[in-house]
């Protein structure tokens, strides 16, 4: 696998920046395959979620670029509502080698915070956004996330408890 060299590149870079707000957790018998926790951005209506997102590289990687499955429903114009499937330019015709798996989910993260309703995979979202029904949308979009995405201040409790027993 010729892409083996980059990813465990990208891993130990990932880990390095110890980032609490986008947790990695990779597949050991399949490094091809990552899962990630992405804390909803702030001042989005997905702030007080953590959201589990697949990553599957494919083995050419990265001439080809990595997909993205949210794992975790989310009401969002550019993820689609049953499969989770990601639309970001980025990962399509907008793809180059350089990008690294920390900047496609950095792009996701932005995408979270600046929704594009003129590329959707969720008409019912993106129908709302181009109403400028932002009360609708963000409504809908923080209801899904109360029901749907791991509570950031429970997760956060539950780490911080975890960190005062060990020392």
């Amino acid at each position: 696998m010729i892409c083996r060299p980059r990813i465990m590149k990208e891993q130990n870079d990932l880990q390095k920046l110890n980032d609490p707000t986008m947790i990695i957790q990779i597949n050991e018998t399949d490094i091809l395959i990552w899962h990630v926790y992405l804390h909803g951005p702030q001042d989005s209506p997905f702030e007080d979620g953590i959201f589990k997102i697949k990553v599957s590289i494919p083995s050419n990687y990265p001439i080809s670029a990595p997909t993205l499955h949210f794992q975790t429903r989310i009401f969002h114009p550019n993820v689609h509502m049953d499969t989770g499937e990601v639309c970001l330019e980025v990962l399509s015709q907008k793809w180059e080698p350089r990008w690294t798996i920390e900047s496609v989910l950095r792009a996701v993260r932005l995408m979270l915070q600046e929704p594009n309703p003129y590329s959707p995979l969720n008409c019912d979202a993106a129908n709302l956004l181009k109403a400028n029904d932002l009360i609708g949308y963000k409504s809908i979009a923080q209801y899904y996330t109360s029901k749907y995405a791991i509570d950031k201040h429970e997760y956060m409790n539950k780490v911080n408890v975890k960190d005062k027993k060990t020392q």
